[in-house]
C-alpha cells in the first residue's frame, strides 16, 4: 500500500514550492562550508599533535626533555588561541547562517501573506 502511494505521487509530476527548494539549497551550502571548515581544522589539530609526538620521539637526555617541557607551555597556548579563532568562526558561521534563513522566511511570508488576503 504505501508503495503503491509512493509510485502515485511519482506519476504526478508536481514542483516544490520555490521557497522550499531556496532553503534546501542554503542549507546544503552551509553545511558545506562548515564542513569543509571543519576537516580543515581537525587536519590542523592532528597536524599539531603528530608534531608533539615526533618531538617527544626526539627526547634522548634531560636536556631535550627539558627543552621539549618548555615548549608545552607555547603549544597550548597556541591551541587555545585556535580553538577561540575555530569556534567564533563557526558561530559566525551559525549566525550567517540563521540570518539569510531569517531572510528567506520573512521574504516568502511577504510574498504570501498579500495572496492569502
Amino acid at each position: 500500500m504505501v508503495i503503491n502511494l509512493f509510485s502515485k505521487a511519482l506519476e504526478t509530476p508536481q514542483t516544490l514550492p520555490e521557497p522550499v527548494v531556496k532553503a534546501n539549497k542554503l542549507f546544503v551550502e552551509n553545511m558545506e562550508k562548515m564542513m569543509v571548515f571543519q576537516m580543515n581544522a581537525l587536519k590542523s589539530y592532528l597536524d599539531i599533535g603528530f608534531n608533539q609526538m615526533k618531538a617527544a620521539a626526539e627526547i634522548n637526555d634531560v636536556n631535550s626533555l627539558q627543552d621539549f617541557y618548555k615548549r608545552q607551555a607555547e603549544i597550548a597556548q597556541t591551541v587555545q588561541h585556535k580553538m577561540m579563532v575555530d569556534a567564533k568562526a563557526m558561530s559566525d558561521m551559525a549566525t550567517r547562517f540563521k540570518g539569510e534563513m531569517d531572510g528567506l522566511t520573512r521574504a516568502t511570508f511577504e510574498d504570501v501573506l498579500p495572496k492569502a488576503a
